[in-house]
Protein backbone atom coordinates (compact mmCIF):
# COMPACT_ATOMS: atom_id res chain seq x y z
CA UNK A 1 0.00 0.00 0.00
CA UNK A 2 1.06 3.01 -1.13
CA UNK A 3 0.80 6.60 0.38
CA UNK A 4 -0.53 9.28 -1.86
CA UNK A 5 2.22 12.24 -2.43
CA UNK A 6 -0.09 15.06 -1.30
CA UNK A 7 -0.90 13.38 2.26
CA UNK A 8 2.73 13.63 3.14
CA UNK A 9 3.26 17.58 3.72
CA UNK A 10 0.36 17.60 5.60
CA UNK A 11 1.02 19.54 8.99
CA UNK A 12 -1.35 19.18 12.15
CA UNK A 13 -1.96 21.91 14.11
CA UNK A 14 -0.35 20.30 17.16
CA UNK A 15 3.24 19.67 15.44
CA UNK A 16 3.16 23.43 14.50
CA UNK A 17 7.16 24.88 15.72
CA UNK A 18 7.70 28.62 15.96
CA UNK A 19 8.37 30.64 13.11
CA UNK A 20 11.12 32.80 12.06
CA UNK A 21 9.79 35.74 13.42
CA UNK A 22 8.67 34.38 16.92
CA UNK A 23 12.36 33.57 17.05
CA UNK A 24 13.36 36.90 15.82
CA UNK A 25 10.90 38.72 18.96
CA UNK A 26 12.01 36.08 21.65
CA UNK A 27 15.54 37.16 20.75
CA UNK A 28 15.27 40.74 20.56
CA UNK A 29 13.04 40.75 24.00
CA UNK A 30 16.17 38.49 25.56
CA UNK A 31 18.78 40.74 24.29
CA UNK A 32 17.05 43.97 25.68
CA UNK A 33 16.62 42.22 29.22
CA UNK A 34 20.57 41.24 29.28
CA UNK A 35 21.83 44.55 28.42
CA UNK A 36 19.09 46.52 31.66
CA UNK A 37 20.62 43.24 33.82
CA UNK A 38 24.39 44.18 32.68
CA UNK A 39 22.90 47.75 33.26
CA UNK A 40 22.23 47.67 36.41
CA UNK A 41 25.14 45.07 37.66
CA UNK A 42 27.73 47.62 35.96
CA UNK A 43 25.86 50.10 38.31
CA UNK A 44 26.45 48.35 41.67
CA UNK A 45 29.75 47.51 41.28
CA UNK A 46 30.71 51.13 40.49
CA UNK A 47 28.48 52.22 43.30
CA UNK A 48 30.07 49.63 45.48
CA UNK A 49 33.55 50.59 44.59
CA UNK A 50 32.31 54.24 45.27
CA UNK A 51 31.79 53.49 48.82
CA UNK A 52 34.97 51.37 49.44
CA UNK A 53 36.56 54.90 48.37
CA UNK A 54 34.50 56.84 50.54
CA UNK A 55 35.04 54.56 53.10
CA UNK A 56 38.73 54.78 52.74
CA UNK A 57 38.59 58.52 52.61
CA UNK A 58 36.59 59.23 55.88
CA UNK A 59 39.28 56.59 57.73
CA UNK A 60 42.41 58.81 56.05
CA UNK A 61 40.14 61.96 57.65
CA UNK A 62 39.77 60.54 60.92
CA UNK A 63 43.21 59.02 61.40
CA UNK A 64 44.55 62.62 60.01
CA UNK A 65 42.47 64.56 62.62
CA UNK A 66 43.50 62.73 65.63
CA UNK A 67 47.35 62.87 64.39
CA UNK A 68 47.13 66.43 63.76
CA UNK A 69 45.08 67.10 67.03
CA UNK A 70 47.20 65.41 69.34
CA UNK A 71 49.86 68.70 69.49
CA UNK A 72 46.96 71.49 68.35
CA UNK A 73 48.79 75.31 67.76
CA UNK A 74 46.46 77.70 65.91
CA UNK A 75 48.12 78.23 62.14
CA UNK A 76 49.45 74.77 61.76
CA UNK A 77 48.56 73.44 58.76
CA UNK A 78 49.92 70.32 57.20
CA UNK A 79 49.50 68.38 54.09
CA UNK A 80 50.23 64.73 52.13
CA UNK A 81 49.55 61.75 50.51
CA UNK A 82 48.44 58.17 51.46
CA UNK A 83 48.21 56.17 47.84
CA UNK A 84 45.64 57.63 46.01
CA UNK A 85 44.49 60.45 48.66
CA UNK A 86 45.41 63.90 49.15
CA UNK A 87 44.94 65.33 52.52
CA UNK A 88 45.44 68.54 54.05
CA UNK A 89 44.37 70.08 57.88
CA UNK A 90 44.42 73.39 58.95
CA UNK A 91 43.73 74.45 62.73
CA UNK A 92 42.14 78.20 63.13
CA UNK A 93 41.39 79.94 66.24
CA UNK A 94 37.40 79.81 67.38
CA UNK A 95 38.10 83.67 68.48
CA UNK A 96 39.41 84.47 65.18
CA UNK A 97 36.54 82.93 63.38
CA UNK A 98 34.25 86.17 64.46
CA UNK A 99 31.65 84.22 66.57
CA UNK A 100 29.52 86.89 65.96
CA UNK A 101 26.42 87.23 67.51
CA UNK A 102 27.25 84.53 70.27
CA UNK A 103 25.61 85.12 74.10
CA UNK A 104 29.05 83.64 75.02
CA UNK A 105 31.24 85.89 77.31
CA UNK A 106 33.22 83.23 78.62
CA UNK A 107 36.92 83.48 77.62
CA UNK A 108 37.37 79.69 76.82
CA UNK A 109 36.74 80.41 73.06
CA UNK A 110 40.27 81.60 73.27
CA UNK A 111 41.24 78.07 74.33
CA UNK A 112 39.40 76.13 71.34
CA UNK A 113 40.82 76.00 67.41
CA UNK A 114 38.58 74.85 65.04
CA UNK A 115 40.66 71.62 63.12
CA UNK A 116 39.22 71.15 59.53
CA UNK A 117 40.88 67.86 57.67
CA UNK A 118 40.34 67.71 53.64
CA UNK A 119 40.56 64.49 51.58
CA UNK A 120 40.66 64.19 48.06
CA UNK A 121 41.13 61.74 45.21
CA UNK A 122 40.36 61.24 41.27
CA UNK A 123 37.45 59.08 40.94
CA UNK A 124 35.88 58.07 37.95
CA UNK A 125 34.76 60.87 36.35
CA UNK A 126 35.23 63.96 38.15
CA UNK A 127 37.29 64.21 41.59
CA UNK A 128 35.83 63.86 44.70
CA UNK A 129 36.59 65.28 48.40
CA UNK A 130 35.14 65.20 51.57
CA UNK A 131 36.05 67.17 55.05
CA UNK A 132 36.08 67.38 58.80
CA UNK A 133 35.89 69.54 60.95
CA UNK A 134 36.22 69.45 64.73
CA UNK A 135 37.08 71.22 67.70
CA UNK A 136 39.92 70.70 70.22
CA UNK A 137 41.46 72.51 72.73
CA UNK A 138 44.76 74.16 72.01
CA UNK A 139 48.16 72.66 73.53
CA UNK A 140 49.16 74.61 76.22
CA UNK A 141 52.93 74.35 75.66
CA UNK A 142 52.85 75.75 72.52
CA UNK A 143 56.81 76.49 72.11
CA UNK A 144 57.39 72.09 72.28
CA UNK A 145 55.79 71.76 68.37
Amino acid sequence: MTVPASKCFVRLSSERGFSLIEMLVAMAIMGVALSALYQSAMGSTRNARVSAEYSQAVALAESTMDDFSAQLVVGKEDRGQFGNFEWAARAESLGALGMQGSEQTDTSEENLALVTVWVSWAGDSNPREISLQSVGRISENVGDS
